[in-house]
């Protein structure tokens, strides 16, 4: 229960018109929410021809945005500075907060309440998960505690930056790690190569894997996405396969290797595990598995990892701006690499396999994730 007054997110919301007509021969780069209020992420670069929309809307920072189908499971988020001038489909509506009524650090904070993504899931209508949305009216219908001062709220504001901002400490930590993991890695990698019995060919030694799915408008869909620097995949949340994109969709294989062509020059690369093959994955992902047993997988993503195979990666991309630099798979397929022993390819694998699952468990954020449901409750009933 909250000391605070309810009202309704109209009377701080109000609706912005930025839509932009596509035009086919452009690149747009797209957005998408995270579900529980973990923010947005980067969808890849696409064309105005590879999307059945005519019409996109452009990001602010500062606004708020939501997703019609999965406001319930808390997509919705103010959009950060660097998201400023991105583009989202017309089922992510956005709207200026009104700053002489609320705070927009108040109300950043407030959409990754998970009370609130209580309330907005019984205001969904439709049928099945897969139906669920949440229209613009019951969302602006939906009622939260709301500081009639706003210096109130700038004061819960400032309380949850601190709090909540101890994490930057602990992400600090984690990247100081990831980069001792970097420079042993490199160290690994390096011993590797100089160990190489055989200079092998791309092609050769990788087979080409991947099957084609034609995607039902009305069904549902699980895409993966891909981080840069070696930082894994991106599991998108459910969409119906009318909201996907106009490209080509595939399943593919457990402990295949995967690029991206439209980022694997900049480390968007890993391999598949037994939890991704419930996900599917566009044209635009390459996946491989070894032809025999020469070739340890985990090893090879490593190495495209090191400085040695990403320069090896940018040799096979098409020149021209970063946004344009794409992966040819024909290229690809054509690169020669030093391999090492598979003996030596399966130590190197093994050890910063193991490195990498020691850093995601000692400094992964369980005790955040718990802590900040409950700081946002006090928060939010008047207890902070």
């Amino acid at each position: 229960m909250t000391t605070f007054p309810l009202k309704p997110l109209g009377s701080i919301l109000a609706a912005s018109n930025n839509a932009v007509r596509i035009d086919p021969d452009c690149e747009y780069t797209t957005a998408g929410l995270l579900n529980r209020g973990r923010g947005m992420f980067k969808r890849p670069t696409i064309r105005g021809s590879e999307t059945k929309y005519t019409r996109y809307n452009r990001l602010k920072s500062g606004q708020l945005v939501y997703s019609k189908l999965f406001a319930w499971e808390g997509a919705l988020a103010v959009v950060p500075p660097e998201f400023d001038g991105m583009h989202v489909s017309h089922e992510f509506p956005t709207f200026e907060i009104l700053e002489d009524r609320a705070d927009r650090r108040y109300i950043h904070h407030l959409v990754t309440w998970p009370n609130l993504h209580d309330a907005l899931s019984k205001q969904t209508s439709g049928m099945g998960s897969r139906r669920q949305r949440v229209n613009v009216d019951q969302l602006l219908g939906t009622e939260v505690p709301l500081p009639e001062d706003i210096g109130e709220q700038r004061r819960i504001a400032d309380k949850l930056d601190a709090i909540l901002g101890r994490a930057d400490t602990f992400r600090a930590l984690r990247e100081k790690m990831t980069a001792l993991q970097a420079n042993l890695a490199a160290s690994l990698i390096t011993s590797a190569v100089d160990s190489a019995v055989e200079i092998a060919r791309m092609g050769d030694m990788l087979a080409f894997s991947r099957t084609p799915i034609a995607i039902d408008p009305e069904g549902e869909y699980r895409s993966i996405g891909i981080r840069s620097f070696g930082k894994g995949f991106i599991r998108h949340p459910r969409v119906t396969g009318g909201d996907l994109s106009k490209l080509s969709y595939f399943t593919f294989p457990e402990n295949a290797l995967a690029l991206s062509n439209l980022m694997a020059w900049e480390g968007g690369i890993s391999v598949t595990q037994s939890r991704d093959t419930g996900y599917i994955a566009s044209n635009r992902f390459f996946f491989y598995l070894p032809t025999d047993n020469r070739m340890n997988v985990s090893y090879l993503r490593h190495f495209l990892l090191s400085k040695q195979g990403q320069a090896l990666i940018a040799s096979a991309c098409s020149s021209g701006a970063e946004r344009n630099r794409t992966l040819g798979r024909k290229r690809f397929e054509a690169l020669t690499f030093p391999l090492p022993p598979r003996p030596t390819q399966d130590r190197v694998a093994r050890m910063l396999d193991a490195l990498t699952e020691r850093l995601k468990t000692a400094y992964s954020e369980p005790a955040i994730d718990a802590l900040r449901p409950s700081i946002l409750n006090a928060a939010f009933t008047g207890q902070l």
